[in-house]
């Protein structure tokens, strides 16, 4: 029995703009006895762990950000040179203001493991450049991605050493399927500032598209060298990995811990364990993704469970 369902190890964080579902403001509010003014809140899509938006917060902790009310998204809350302090899962509804309750004491929050450059501590926005940034995150709300891509690369024109605009640039890039300017402009966001587990992140991901796995496995890494919890590097590691055909335990392992919120690991896991005739993992992949909340892939994962559930009758027999 052939199985026609692939997955191929790729992650789909990808959208097309068109298709994207149109965002809504909402409201927030960090609950906290310290100012907040010092702060930014950073929306990443859950299935892609993309970054959607990023919003100052107001002195009161009150904030308002882009998002769809249908979807689970990570909020993070980082300082103003982009540290995380805390984070959360949420779901934005309206009328009702998402509230995050900040640690007692987090001053500047965590460090990264090496120091910020200089040149991204010093950098202060040329004003022609934050024109151009405030338009190109407009126009990416509203599914406009290539005409926001096009105001960052004028805004980077006038503004080189801008950090947030090369990742922003890279994530509209990915979103666009341009991968190898996607991986440039994360690598020009890199030369500002290494030590930062989001780019690299980005960056890996870029080159997984890019058939680069090797690349993908080294950004991955050092980007939990810098944030060991971060799903999105664990989950670039373990596919990077399985591309590679290299250390297969230790790939499927950082899968399944990436699919407790990137739930399509296990259609990868599941596809490898069917590669590889044990059809009882691939079986038990399957079921689980199939518990999660229900999306697109639902119905391709039942047929193919219910070949997998054949293949393993015939084998008794």
């Amino acid at each position: 029995m052939s199985f026609d369902i692939r997955f191929v190890f790729f992650p789909a964080v990808l959208v097309v703009a068109a298709a994207q579902p149109p965002s809504a403001r909402f409201e927030g509010k960090l609950i906290t006895e310290n100012p907040a003014d010092m702060l930014w809140v950073e929306v990443y899509d859950n299935p892609g762990h993309m970054l959607t938006d990023r919003q100052p917060v107001q002195r009161d902790g009150t904030f308002t950000v882009n998002a769809e009310g249908s979807k689970i998204y990570e909020l993070r809350v980082v300082t103003r040179h982009g540290d995380r302090i805390t984070s959360d899962h949420v779901q934005f509804r309206p009328g009702q203001p998402v509230e995050i309750r900040m640690p007692k004491s987090y001053g500047e929050g965590p460090r990264p493991a090496g120091p910020i450059s200089a040149l991204r501590l010093s950098h202060k926005p040329v004003k022609a450049a934050k024109r151009l940034v405030q338009e190109a995150e407009s126009l990416a709300v509203s599914g406009q991605i290539p005409a926001s891509a096009e105001r960052l690369t004028k805004a980077l024109e006038a503004d080189p050493n801008w950090f947030e605009a090369w990742n922003n640039l890279g994530t509209r890039r990915m979103q666009m399927g341009e991968y190898g300017p996607a991986a440039e402009a994360f690598r020009h966001a890199l030369a500002i500032d290494a030590n930062n587990s989001t780019v690299q992140s980005n960056l890996g991901l870029a080159l997984l598209f890019l058939r680069e796995p090797a690349g993908a496995e080294a950004a991955a890494r050092r980007a939990l060298q810098l944030e060991p919890d971060s799903v999105r590097a664990t989950y670039v590691a373990g596919l990077a990995m399985l591309q590679q055909n290299k250390q297969p335990a230790e790939a499927l392992a950082n899968l399944r811990t990436a699919s407790k919120l990137l739930p399509r690991a296990l259609l990868t896991t599941a596809e490898w364990s069917c590669r590889h005739n044990d059809m009882e993992g691939c079986a038990t992949d399957l079921r689980a993704f199939l518990k999660t909340p229900r999306g697109p892939n639902h119905e391709k994962a039942e047929r193919w469970l219910s070949e997998v559930k054949q293949k393993m009758k015939d084998t008794e027999r």
